[in-house]
């Protein structure tokens, strides 16, 4: 079976609140969903990031999507962009491999960028895709470069402030991991049984 950092903190969300519904869940971890506005917007975001030269830039542009930069910071964007990687795992006595994808890579460091409308650390820090990350690359730091933003317009962003928050390695990090993806695995083979019959065939 193969999880990734956002099926886990997709799975947590819904465990862990009150209102989220468990249809949404299933049809979002069946790739059902069609996606959201801000959902293209940061995937626009995230493309423009990665392709952008080293320079001092006022507008980024990507798949019909522009965003005006109206902050005065720098942003780090090592040569090793948007970085794919798995490792496997056993848990519960079944075969996982864990995926996740790094928008930068810096040696041991991780960084994940964000735009979103409002900035909210204590969300962050809560979920996995950190942990997972530093766990899949052997990653000691993981940064968030949070981009504010706001549209003013169909496909056009105006990116106000940068806000950058660090998480770092610490001692039970896997095994806090592999706890996660056993809560996981049980509401799988109850919620998503196709996961289990296709790695089985």
């Amino acid at each position: 079976m193969r999880v990734s950092a956002t099926d886990l903190d997709a799975f947590r969300y819904w465990r862990d609140s009150e209102d989220a519904s468990l249809e949404a869940l299933v049809a979002q971890l069946r790739r059902e969903l069609a996606p959201t506005e801000p959902m293209l917007a940061g995937t626009a975001f995230h493309k423009a990031l990665e392709l952008a030269p080293y320079e001092e830039l006022a507008t980024l542009q990507a798949d019909g999507y522009t965003f005006d930069l109206e902050l005065d910071a720098e942003i780090d964007l090592p040569v090793i962009r948007e970085l794919k990687a798995t490792r496997e795992l056993v848990i519960d006595g079944e075969p996982v491999t864990l995926v996740c994808v790094a928008d930068t890579v810096d040696g041991r460091k991780i960084s994940d960028h964000k735009l979103t409308s409002r900035f909210d650390a204590d969300r962050y820090l809560a979920g996995y895709q950190w942990r997972v990350n530093l766990l899949v690359f052997d990653a000691q730091e993981f940064r968030w470069n949070a981009f504010e933003a706001r549209s003013d317009k169909p496909g056009h962003y105006i990116v106000h402030t940068l806000h950058t928050l660090t998480a770092t390695r610490y001692p039970n990090l896997e095994a806090d991991v592999r706890a996660e993806l056993a809560d996981f695995l049980a509401f799988a083979r109850v919620h998503l049984p196709e996961r289990f019959q296709k790695d089985a065939a």
